[in-house]
């Protein structure tokens, strides 16, 4: 398959409603994971507060109920009303909420997850990693709606994170060959 061939198999992806649901269903996990993190925190029946960044972890948990858990709920339901609008072809509330979730780590400045290394730790992993998958397909959407892309950058993996040729098969169009 030739480069170009491969950049546009993957433009047509990112615009695809099958990309558009494993983002918001990405999107809706990692806000889910963020949450129970923050609950399983909540349930500790002794918190940490012999540790020397205590204020810290106690402050971080104080911010995540006052200013995320609403910010994240919000977000989660205009997920799922842009999900809504996409499969009746509207993908411009999925385009907002990509750029929404890429400034998300500029919205969370001075807010941490400190509370986070005192609960399971596959559950904190869970919550980054889904991050990392979520900020990517947001990238992904957000500069594919707005022409953004450059040439050849598509194709960058560090850029778009892995893909899975499979995905590409599918968005072949009569004539086309790899």
């Amino acid at each position: 398959m030739t480069p170009e061939l491969q950049e546009k198999l993957l433009i047509r992806l990112f615009s695809s409603l099958e990309y558009t649901e494993q983002f918001v269903e990405d999107f809706t996990q990692f806000i889910d994971t963020g949450l129970l993190a923050l609950e399983h925190y909540d349930a500790l029946p002794v918190k940490p507060i012999n540790v020397a960044n205590y204020a810290e972890v106690k402050k971080d948990a104080e911010l995540w109920h006052l200013k995320v858990k609403p910010n994240f709920l919000g977000m989660k339901q205009g997920m799922l009303e842009a999900l809504e609008k996409a499969r009746q072809g509207d993908f411009s509330y999925v385009m907002a909420d990509a750029g929404n979730f890429r400034s998300l780590s500029k919205d969370m400045d001075g807010i941490r997850e400190a509370f986070m290394d005192y609960i399971e730790p596959e559950l904190k992993h869970h919550y980054f990693e889904l991050w990392k998958k979520t900020d990517y397909r947001a990238t992904n959407i957000y500069l594919t709606f707005m022409d953004f892309w450059k040439p050849g950058q598509p194709l960058k993996e560090s850029i778009t994170g892995p893909i899975d040729e499979r995905w590409l098969l599918k968005h072949f169009q009569p004539g086309e060959q790899p």
